[in-house]
This record gives C-alpha cells, sequence and structure tokens, in this order.
C-alpha cells in the first residue's frame, strides 16, 4: 500500500524494520505524479478488492522482483 499512501499524501510512515527494504524499494522506484496517479484512479474503484490487485500489478510492473 506504499504508492497509496504516498498518493494520499503521507510523508513519514512507521515501519516494523523487516519491511523497511521493501518501502524503500518501492518508494525508490516510483514517483510522486506516479503514486498521485495510482490513488487517483484507486478512489473510483468499487470495492477493495480491485484496489488491491490494482496496486500489486503497478508495484510488479515498477519492482518486478517484488512479485
Amino acid at each position: 500500500y506504499t504508492m497509496l499512501l504516498l498518493g494520499l499524501g503521507l510523508r513519514s510512515l512507521s515501519l516494523t524494520p523487516g519491511v523497511v527494504p521493501e518501502v524503500k524499494r518501492v518508494i525508490r522506484s516510483l514517483t510522486l505524479k506516479e503514486a498521485i496517479s495510482a490513488t487517483e484512479e484507486v478512489m473510483a474503484f468499487e470495492d477493495a478488492g480491485e484496489t488491491v490487485d490494482y496496486l500489486q500489478e503497478r508495484v510488479s510492473r515498477l519492482v518486478p522482483e517484488m512479485s
């Protein structure tokens, strides 16, 4: 959900140490403009399942090793 959180305006995240490398990889792989664009698209979805599928697909394109 990193992309979505950035798109919503969060700039400070509290993380457990184990997820820090994964979150850093996502953040370094996208622009703020991409995060905002993804968030705008997600806001039009009808249910949470669509959102999860969409975000997973977008992140896997940005960071293939996270697929």
